[in-house]
């Protein structure tokens, strides 16, 4: 089997100090490439080091809603000078987040938008935080020019899905998806089109069943977010695997 974790932070603890490790224990799963997701300048920073010392390595470089209020002011000329970077294959985390009350949501959404406006004019992705915030990160994303991003970490209904499924969006799934309440999330992960489809983990964070409760999450269990996708949708996990790794491939412009 041969996957993509397209969202995991090898740059955070406790998985920094293991990184190689890490990734020896995912390659060993089939886990052939991950993205790694910056949430600030220095762990922006660390991504593409990363992706420089390992070549099944992509970088992800951004402020997480949860960290705008702490950005410098030339936070957008540290990204843009990143994204210039050849292994920085996308623009984010972004996104809101009104879970935390750690930045205000009128801050949050300036922030969102101006990650969007980099999108669009590096060409690169967007990869979208939301975080019981529905509402307002549709509204910005349905009135903004970008159409190529994807929503991290899927946690709505279809009511939600299918407007930015329509305007362009991908959709991928953590271990969520595994989780046996969570009936919202798995329909739309039964529903969507397959083409705009994508797995991660959102490791350390997040560890899918049977391992839910154990941590860290690690990118050696994306195979069980993969299985479980593939049950929902009645199709074999060689097929899911298959078809989000050609996916995450074209998403993020990587080689195979």
């Amino acid at each position: 089997m041969n996957l993509i974790d397209t969202h995991c932070h090898l740059n955070i603890q406790p998985l920094l100090d293991r990184a190689g490790e890490v990734l020896e224990t995912a390659e060993q799963q089939g886990i052939s490439k991950l993205v790694v997701i910056g949430i600030d300048i220095p762990t922006s920073e660390i991504a593409i080091q990363l992706a420089e010392k390992y070549p099944q390595v992509y970088a992800a470089v951004g402020i997480h809603p949860n960290d705008c209020a702490k950005a410098p002011d030339n936070w957008e000329n540290h990204i843009l000078d990143m994204l210039e970077h050849p292994r920085a294959v996308a623009v984010g985390e972004t996104g809101l987040d009104y879970y935390w009350d750690d930045t205000p949501p009128d801050l949050q959404k300036i922030f969102f938008r101006d990650h969007l406006d980099l999108a669009l004019a590096t060409g690169k992705p967007a990869i979208i935080h939301n975080r019981d915030a529905d509402q307002d990160v549709m509204q910005q994303v349905l009135e903004h020019g970008n159409t190529k991003g994807v929503f991290h970490c899927w946690p709505a209904g279809w009511n939600i899905a299918k407007p930015l499924l329509d305007k362009g969006y991908h959709i991928s799934f953590t271990g969520t998806v595994t989780f046996k309440k969570n009936e919202a999330v798995q329909d739309v992960a039964a529903r969507m089109p397959l083409d705009r489809l994508m797995l991660e983990t959102d490791s350390p964070f997040l560890t899918p069943v049977p391992h839910r409760g154990k941590r860290p999450n690690e990118p050696m269990y994306l195979p069980h977010i993969a299985k479980k996708i593939a049950a929902l949708r009645e199709i074999s996990v060689e097929d899911i695997a298959k078809t989000t790794t050609r996916n995450a491939k074209l998403f993020f412009n990587i080689e195979s």
